[in-house]
C-alpha cells in the first residue's frame, strides 16, 4: 500500500514538472516573432557597392565608364588596388558639373601596388555623374569598387 501512494506522488509530480518545462516553450515562439517584426523595420546604414570591376593590364593614364550617383546618397568611394610593388597607382574621382560648367576632380589618392586597396572618399557628394581616372607608370592590372553609404 505504501509503495502504491509513494508511485502516484510521483506521478504526479513528473506531470507537474513536464507542464513547467512545457510553458516557456509555449511562450517563446510569442516573444520571438515580437522581436523579429522589430528587427526587419529597422534598416542598418552600410556600404554598397555599385560597380566592381577589373580593368587589364594597362599603363599610363585610363578612366571608367561614368556611373549615376543614387538618390539621396551623400558619401561615395573608389576602392582600387593593383599589384606589383614597383610601382604607384593614382587615382582621381571625378565629378561632371551641372549646366555646362565642366568637369573636376573631387579627390585623389597614391598608393604603391602592393596588393592592398587605397580608398578616395567624397563625403558631401551633390553631382550626379562621376567617374574615375588611374594612373601608373607600368604595366598593371587595376582592381576597383565604387561603392556608397547610405
Amino acid at each position: 500500500m505504501r509503495l502504491a501512494s509513494i508511485s502516484l506522488a510521483l506521478a504526479a509530480t513528473a506531470s507537474s514538472l513536464s507542464l513547467v518545462t512545457a510553458a516557456p516553450a509555449v511562450a517563446a515562439p510569442a516573444a520571438h516573432s515580437e522581436v523579429s517584426t522589430h528587427a526587419s523595420t529597422a534598416t542598418m546604414a552600410g556600404w554598397h557597392t555599385q560597380r566592381h570591376e577589373a580593368l587589364g593590364p594597362q599603363r599610363g593614364y585610363f578612366s571608367t565608364a561614368t556611373w549615376q550617383r543614387p538618390s539621396g546618397v551623400r558619401v561615395m568611394q573608389i576602392k582600387a588596388r593593383c599589384w606589383g610593388n614597383d610601382s604607384q597607382l593614382k587615382v582621381d574621382l571625378w565629378f561632371l558639373r551641372r549646366w555646362g560648367g565642366g568637369e573636376k576632380v573631387a579627390k585623389s589618392g597614391k598608393w604603391a601596388c602592393n596588393g592592398q586597396y587605397g580608398i578616395v572618399r567624397i563625403s558631401n557628394a551633390g553631382h550626379s555623374t562621376y567617374w574615375a581616372s588611374f594612373s601608373l607608370s607600368k604595366k598593371h592590372t587595376v582592381e576597383y569598387w565604387v561603392q556608397y553609404y547610405k
